[in-house]
């Protein structure tokens, strides 16, 4: 699952700041586990595109899903806080920042 937040309503080059939340599985010795990411991206000028920073990653051998999926929950709970109320899908397709999500991501392979 990947949903970027914006406080703008639609991403705009050279003014739109956004979060990007990623939670996935992958393979593991035990099994499949979970992983979440957040990145930050801003516009940068100089390259005429955004730029990520990676703001938290977790990828324990032990993840669950319901342990990763408390903190996916917990940064979008933030962000919106912020003002990130304007939620994208992987697809670009715009969606609501608290629409219930509860399938389970299917496993990353890369």
């Amino acid at each position: 699952m990947i949903e970027t937040l914006y406080k703008t309503q639609t991403p705009e080059k050279e003014k739109s700041e956004c979060y990007v939340l990623v939670l996935t599985s992958r393979a593991a010795s035990g099994g499949k586990v979970y992983a979440f990411m957040e990145e930050h991206g801003q516009w940068h000028d100089d390259l005429q595109r955004f730029r990520y920073r990676v703001n938290a990653i977790n990828t324990e051998e032990e993840l669950t899903y319901q342990h990763a999926r408390g903190m996916y929950e917990r940064a979008k709970s933030n962000l919106v806080r912020k003002g990130f109320i304007h939620s994208f899908g992987s697809d670009g397709v715009r969606k609501d920042p608290y629409a219930d999500q509860t399938s389970e991501p299917e496993l990353a392979t890369a």
